[in-house]
Order: C-alpha cells, then sequence, then structure tokens
C-alpha cells in the first residue's frame, strides 16, 4: 500500500496527459504549466500518509492547463460514483422539472433511517446531510428515460445506469474515474453542462460547506460500500485570491468510514497548493 502513496505529485500539462479533461480545459486562454512555488511532494504524501490510507487526489486550477495529481495510477480507474452522483442527480433533478428549485421540499416517506436524515428534505439540505431516501425519490420521478439520456448527455464516467434506477449509483452499473468527476466538475464550473446555466449555477450554491473572508469551500462526499475494499469519495471547489480550483479523490476505506478523514486530507492538501487559506482547514474541521 506505501508504493502509491510515495511522493508521486507531478505537474502534467493536459497537453500530454489525462485526455479527458482536455477538451474541457483546452479553450483556456492560459493553457500552459503555472509555477506552483507554494506545491511540495512531501505535503501531498504525508497527508494521505497522516490519514493512514491509499489514495489519490487530483487537482485543476480553472484557466490553466495544467492538473496536478498524486497517484495518477489510481487517478483513472473508475469507480462507483456513490453519494458523489447527488451533483448530477440534483442538475438532471431541476433539468427535468421533478422539483422546482433547490429549496422545494420533497416530503419525508416515514421510515426511520437517521436523525438527519428523517424529516422532510429539499435539495440543499438532502446533499448536505446526502440522504439517500430524498435522492431515489428524486430518481424515479425523473424516469428511466431522461436519466439515461441527462447521464449520457453529461459524458459521466461510463454512462451506464444499469440496476435499479434508484440504486445504480450505490451498486449498479455505473463508474467513474477521479479524473472524470473532475472533468463533470470542470464542465459545471464553467457552466459548460447540458443544463440551464441557472441551475448549475444553483447545484454549486448547494455544494458550499464552509466559506470565509475571500475564500469559499464546496464539495461532496461519496461512500462506495458495494465491493470490497470499500471507497471513499470527496470531490469539489474552491475559490479563493481570485482563482477556482476543481478538485477529486479517493480513497481505501481502512478500519473507518469517518468523512473527517477526507475532508483533513484534502484541505491540507489545497492548503499547501494555495487553492485554500490555512484557516479554511480549522473552519472545515
Amino acid at each position: 500500500m506505501h508504493g502509491r502513496r510515495q511522493a508521486h505529485v507531478r505537474l502534467i500539462s493536459l497537453v500530454f496527459g489525462l485526455a479527458a479533461i482536455a477538451g474541457a480545459c483546452a479553450s483556456s486562454e492560459s493553457a500552459r504549466p503555472t509555477e506552483m512555488d507554494r506545491l511540495t511532494v512531501d505535503d501531498w504524501a504525508a497527508a494521505f500518509d497522516q490519514g493512514q490510507v491509499a489514495g489519490t487526489f487530483v487537482l485543476h486550477q480553472l484557466g490553466t492547463g495544467v492538473v496536478l495529481v498524486h497517484d495518477e495510477v489510481r487517478a483513472e480507474p473508475p469507480y462507483i460514483p456513490a453519494s458523489t452522483f447527488k451533483i448530477l442527480n440534483s442538475l438532471i433533478a431541476l433539468e427535468t422539472g421533478v422539483v422546482s428549485s433547490v429549496d422545494e421540499q420533497v416530503p419525508w416517506d416515514g421510515v426511520a433511517r437517521s436523525d438527519g436524515w428523517d424529516r422532510d428534505h429539499s435539495l440543499r439540505s438532502g446533499i448536505e446531510v446526502s440522504a439517500v431516501w430524498m435522492y431515489q425519490e428524486v430518481a424515479r420521478r425523473v424516469g428511466e428515460e431522461d436519466m439515461a439520456s441527462l447521464v449520457a448527455a453529461t459524458e459521466y464516467g461510463n454512462a451506464d445506469i444499469g440496476g435499479a434506477l434508484d440504486r445504480f449509483w450505490l451498486d449498479g452499473e455505473l463508474r467513474v474515474s477521479a479524473v472524470e468527476q473532475l472533468d463533470l466538475l470542470v464542465k459545471l464550473m464553467d457552466n459548460d453542462l447540458p443544463f440551464e446555466v441557472e441551475h448549475q449555477q444553483a447545484v454549486r450554491d448547494i455544494l458550499v460547506r464552509a466559506s470565509g473572508d475571500g475564500w469559499t469551500w464546496g464539495h461532496k462526499t461519496g461512500l462506495a460500500l458495494a465491493n470490497e475494499p470499500g471507497l471513499g469519495w470527496l470531490v469539489g471547489y474552491t475559490e479563493y485570491e481570485g482563482s477556482t480550483w476543481i478538485f477529486a479523490m479517493n480513497v481505501d476505506l481502512g478500519e473507518t468510514d469517518d468523512p473527517s478523514i477526507r475532508t483533513t486530507i484534502s484541505c491540507a492538501v489545497l492548503a499547501s497548493t494555495g487553492a485554500l487559506p490555512t484557516e479554511a482547514c480549522f473552519a472545515s474541521s
């Protein structure tokens, strides 16, 4: 396991690597490698070592042609997206009109599951607590035909919604890599997905989990338990010092599925790269 966590961070021009993102970034006026004085290899390796997990981290500064990668070998294979699919599910729900806004309440079905889930939820509140039942209801409202069409239109992962309509992202056939997660978010931040701009803006807004003076951090967790070993996701974006950064990371689950391990690693990496201020890590802990 330690072999993959060795110092393995490189600057990669999109002209030569990670082709899945190239199309989204090729139109940038500054599509050349940028100087990353604050980035050190040890910062990234140490963050994963301290979390005692193996994983990958892919980071892109919007408007540049460079992607930063920890463990590029692991960044390419596809995995079950789990609850990170709620980002796309939210967009599809708004686009198809099965909910009128991110604040429309979806009535709770009355099944006791957890304190955070057991009430009516909107996309805004539901994505924050990752209320699976609500997003399952949304998917059923969308229907298989529209779901398949819109997932395919976004070119999200393998775009295969095989399996139960309300579970395909949990234990069905849908698979996505860290690179492909990044691609979706790059397009989302650029309003370049096949959805109304207002819907893309609304979904960016409901992803925000922490903010402060001059910075914003939005992200979504995912917990894929259908296969062994289990996998934990964290994908999202930051806005800081006039720049927007997009990231996607996943880790093998160890003895715990505590999502704070993923946010701690991510914040350390983002802060070391200049994508977030150090104080953001305390605000988000």
